[in-house]
């Protein structure tokens, strides 16, 4: 029977300075421009033998304290993507053979200081990955509903992942 190891990367970014709504399917991003969109990347297993990673859930904060209509989609890639728009353009990529896969976060709690929420893989749909250790993967952002974002507010992902060396 093999060993569990649990970790958490993360990963962040500041979108850009409008309070331009977004519509469902658009991309939530560092940048208007698509040559400019980083992907927030995420070093998976902390083991130095080759193993399964399964990521189970997903963590995600914002700086911005409303709470209306923040639904997102979290798209994973073995390889960074190379967005074909930028922020509030529609989520299109490339990286088809990469893609892992999405977790959606459904909706988002307000606090004073921001907003959070965590979403899960579907039932029998975990992501089950054979990746050497210290393997980078890769996210975007893609609303799922009319959200009305703060000027300038940060996203920070985090991954919940169970290695089994």
């Amino acid at each position: 029977m093999g060993q569990l190891q649990i970790w958490n990367p993360q990963a962040s970014f500041t979108r850009p300075g409008n309070t331009t709504a977004y519509a469902v399917g658009q991309l939530v991003a560092n940048s208007v421009a698509a040559a400019s969109v980083l992907p927030m990347t995420f070093a998976i297993g902390g083991n130095s033998m080759p193993g399964a990673t399964r990521i189970t859930r997903v963590r995600l904060a914002k700086t911005g304290t409303s709470a209306t209509n923040a639904a997102f989609r979290v798209h994973l890639y073995a390889t960074s993507p190379t967005p074909a728009n930028g922020d509030g353009g529609t989520w299109s990529t490339d990286s088809s053979a990469s893609y892992l896969g999405s977790i959606d976060v459904a909706s988002m709690k307000a606090f004073t200081d921001g907003c959070c929420d965590v979403g899960a893989a579907a039932a029998g749909s975990e992501l089950l990955l054979r990746l050497p250790a210290g393997k980078t993967i890769y996210s975007l952002l893609e609303a799922r509903a009319a959200y009305t974002p703060a000027a300038g507010e940060t996203f920070t992902l985090t991954l919940e992942t169970v290695d089994d060396f």
